[in-house]
C-alpha cells in the first residue's frame, strides 16, 4: 500500500487570515470657488520700441541746382546764332533789309507777340522769313540781343526804337527796364538829352503811363501838341479825375498862349467832359469867366463841348444814345461782373453786385441792384450794362413774382469802373444801365457762396 501512497509534495500550512482593509474613505467635495472680481479695462499697452520692426534705411536723396546752366543753355543758344546752327526762321526789320536769323522755339519763349506767332496756327507759323513792319532795325537787333544774353546796352541814341520794339513784341523785362530809366532821368533832370528826347517823344505808353512824374517836375510843359494830345486822349491814364486833366492841359497852353492858342480845340476835345459832375462843369466856365483871357468861350467848337456835357449830364435816360469819344470811362482793362443769383443753402435771392479784381484775386462788392433777382436778363449797350426783368423770390417757395419796373440811379466814381444809370419806360420791364469801363464778362450765378 505503501507504494500507492500520493507523492504529492506538502502543503504549506495554512496562514491566519488577514483582517479586511476597510475601504478608503471617499473624498471630499472641493470647496466651492471664490467669487472673480470684476473685470478691469486694461489700457493698451504701446509697443516697446525695442520689439517694433524697423524699416529698411530710405535711399539718400538729394536736388541739385545749377545756377550757370541757364547762362550756359543761353550762351550755347547764341554760339548757334552766331554762325546760324539750327537757326529755322529769319526776321526782317520794318525799315530794312538785313536779316536776323533766329530759333523759333527760343524767340516763342521769350515774347508773347512771337508764341502767338509761332503755336497759334498764324501763316507765319510756316514761313521762313518773316518781315516785322512795326519794328526797326536798332530795335530788334536790341531785343533779340537781350533775348540770346539776357543784356541790352540802351542811350538816348537808341532807346525810343528799344522801347518801341518791346513794346510791339511784348518782351515785357526790356520794356519795363526803358520806362525805369525814363522814369530815373525825368526825376534826376540832370541831361539836357533827356529834354530834348521828351520833347520830341511820341510813344503814347510811356507818355500815359508816367504823365504824373512828367507833371511834377514841369517836364509835360515841353512836350510837342501831338504827343499831349496822344496822352489825354489814352485810356490808360490812371490817378487823374477829368477835372485835372482839364487843368493839365490848361497849364501846357497857358505856357506859351500866344503859340499854342490854336491848339485849345486839339486838346479839349480829348477831354470827356460829360463824365464831369455838374459843379464840376459849373467851375469850368467860372473860372473861365473870371480869367483875364476865356479860353474856352472865345472858341466856338470848345464852347460846343460844354454843351454837349451839360446835355449829357441833364438827359440821363438818353446818354445811351449820346455816346461819343468823351462819353467812354478811361480804362483799358477786361472786367468780370458777377450779378445776382440764388444762395442755395440759404434759399435767399441776391441783390449784390460784384467785381474780380485781377490784382488781387478777389472779389470786390459795388452798390448793390436796387432788388435781388436772378434768372435776369443781362445785355451791353452803348457801353452801358443792362438788366432787364427776373424774379426776386427763391425757387421752390409759394411765392413766385417777377420784378416790376422801378428807377435806379447809381453813381460811382471809381476809377477802374463808373456806373451810371438809364431807366427806359415799359411796363413790367426794367432797364438799368450800369456803365461800363471796358469790356465787361457779365456772370450770372446761380450760386454766390464761393464769391
Amino acid at each position: 500500500g505503501s507504494r500507492h501512497q500520493s507523492r504529492d509534495p506538502p502543503r504549506p500550512p495554512a496562514q491566519p487570515e488577514r483582517p479586511a482593509r476597510p475601504p478608503p474613505p471617499a473624498p471630499a467635495s472641493p470647496p466651492a470657488p471664490a467669487p472673480l472680481p470684476p473685470p478691469t479695462e486694461m489700457k493698451p499697452r504701446r509697443p516697446d520700441k525695442a520689439t517694433k520692426p524697423k524699416l529698411p534705411p530710405r535711399p539718400m536723396s538729394k536736388v541739385f541746382s545749377s545756377t550757370e546752366h541757364g547762362a550756359a543753355v543761353l550762351q550755347g543758344f547764341d554760339s548757334f546764332r552766331s554762325d546760324e546752327t539750327l537757326c529755322d526762321v529769319v526776321l526782317v526789320p520794318g525799315d530794312s533789309k538785313d536779316t536776323f536769323p533766329v530759333h523759333r522755339v527760343l524767340m516763342a519763349s521769350s515774347s508773347d507777340y512771337f508764341k502767338a506767332m509761332f503755336t497759334g496756327g498764324m501763316r507765319e507759323q510756316e514761313m521762313r522769313e518773316i518781315k516785322l513792319h512795326g519794328v526797326t532795325k536798332t530795335g530788334l537787333k536790341n531785343i533779340i540781343d537781350f533775348i540770346y544774353t539776357s543784356k541790352v546796352s540802351l542811350d538816348m541814341g537808341n532807346l525810343q526804337d528799344t522801347l518801341e520794339a518791346a513794346n510791339f513784341l511784348q518782351v515785357m523785362p526790356v520794356l519795363s527796364f526803358c520806362n525805369q530809366l525814363l522814369s530815373s532821368e525825368v526825376r534826376q533832370s540832370v541831361q539836357v538829352h533827356v529834354e530834348l528826347f521828351i520833347s520830341k517823344l511820341s510813344h503814347k505808353y510811356f507818355v500815359s503811363q508816367n504823365l504824373s512824374e512828367l507833371v511834377d517836375c514841369g517836364r509835360y510843359l515841353q512836350l510837342s501838341e501831338t504827343t499831349m494830345a496822344n496822352a489825354l486822349s489814352s485810356n490808360s491814364l490812371k490817378g487823374f479825375s477829368e477835372l485835372e486833366l482839364y487843368h493839365i492841359a490848361r497849364g501846357w497852353l497857358d505856357h506859351d498862349l500866344p503859340k499854342r492858342r490854336s491848339s485849345v480845340y486839339a486838346l479839349m476835345r480829348h477831354i470827356r467832359f460829360p463824365l464831369m459832375s455838374p459843379s464840376e462843369l459849373i467851375q469850368i466856365s467860372q473860372d473861365d469867366e473870371e480869367g483875364g483871357d476865356s479860353m474856352m468861350r472865345s472858341e466856338t467848337s470848345c464852347v460846343n463841348l460844354l454843351l454837349e456835357a451839360s446835355n449829357y449830364q441833364m438827359m440821363p435816360f438818353m446818354q445811351p444814345a449820346l455816346q461819343t469819344e468823351r462819353t467812354q470811362i478811361r480804362s483799358d482793362t477786361t472786367h468780370i461782373l458777377a450779378l445776382g443769383g440764388v444762395m442755395r443753402q440759404q434759399l435767399v435771392v441776391s441783390r449784390e453786385l460784384r467785381l474780380y479784381d485781377e490784382k488781387t484775386g478777389h472779389w470786390r462788392a459795388l452798390r448793390p441792384m436796387e432788388a435781388p433777382r436772378y434768372q435776369h436778363g443781362v445785355a451791353l449797350l452803348g457801353g452801358f450794362l443792362f438788366i432787364v426783368g427776373g424774379q426776386k423770390h427763391p425757387p421752390n417757395t409759394l411765392r413766385t413774382s417777377r420784378v416790376e419796373c422801378s428807377t435806379f440811379v447809381h453813381k460811382s466814381h471809381d476809377r477802374n469802373i463808373l456806373q451810371k444809370s438809364s431807366v427806359t419806360s415799359g411796363e413790367r420791364f426794367l432797364n438799368v444801365g450800369f456803365r461800363a469801363s471796358a469790356d465787361i464778362i457779365v456772370l450770372t450765378l446761380l450760386e454766390l457762396n464761393s464769391l
